[in-house]
């Protein structure tokens, strides 16, 4: 999977500029083009860009992608100067999903409810323009936060030939599992248990439920995959 931002004089706003005083900016790998870093607004962007990283059919990341211009209809992908008399909106992210171009905001749930915006207004303007819109909250992926967090780390582990290396271990493993094994039960053979199951599930070797599992537990039962990643998409677009 290759992911990427957008080069640097194509975003319209530095979003660590953006950030309140007091409020921090989020940090993070692209896990696809060396050392770019991103940068996120809140906790909530942060843990959707780390679910999009490990999702195995986002292929490039944008974020703040474009300016909107709800007064004329006019997008645009370069920095402009605002005009006061007119009505602008930014998403938070643009996703590359198969090919096809998807609009992200990301909002608290508790916050959708109280934005002026008129989210349909812009659907429909980037609907026209080749582009789909959604809106995802923390209801979303609050379950899998913990999960997306840890698999994320080795996502953009700096030696990725050690994480196959791991995953390919604990293949020789698999067949000597009794039925009804568990995740922990690997421990026996390969330790820490953890650099090897994170392992299996990034490159495919076992399934794995994001919103119903415990990575910390190490309690969920073990299924061969082979090779099948859709159990890391934590977001489904259609």
């Amino acid at each position: 999977m290759t992911v990427r931002v957008s080069a640097p004089q194509d975003r319209p706003i530095d979003p660590a500029k953006r950030t309140r005083r007091g409020r921090p900016a989020y940090r993070m790998s692209s896990a696809g083009k060396g050392d770019v870093v991103l940068k996120c607004q809140s906790g909530l962007e942060w843990l959707f860009a780390m679910a999009a990283v490990i999702h195995p059919q986002v292929s490039e990341i944008f974020f703040q992608p474009m300016v909107i211009n709800l007064t004329t209809g006019e997008i645009s992908k370069k920095k402009i100067k605002l005009d006061p008399k007119c009505k602008y909106y930014i998403p938070d992210y643009l996703l590359v999903i198969n090919g096809k171009e998807w609009v992200i905001e990301v909002k608290a749930y508790a916050l959708l409810k109280m934005s002026k915006k008129d989210y349909e207004q812009i659907r429909l303007l980037l609907l026209k323009n080749g582009k789909r819109f959604v809106i995802l909250t923390d209801l979303d992926l609050s379950s899998a936060e913990k999960n997306i967090k840890i698999l994320y780390e080795y996502s953009v582990h700096s030696d990725q030939d050690m994480i196959t290396s791991w995953a390919n271990n604990l293949e020789q493993v698999l067949d000597r599992l009794p039925s009804g094994a568990i995740a922990k039960d690997i421990s026996k053979w390969l330790a820490p248990v953890n650099w090897y199951v994170c392992a299996g599930i990034i490159k495919g070797s076992i399934r794995f439920d994001m919103f119903r599992d415990d990575l910390m537990a190490m309690d969920f039962g073990i299924e061969r995959a082979c090779g099948d990643l859709s159990h890391l998409e934590a977001m489904h677009f259609e």
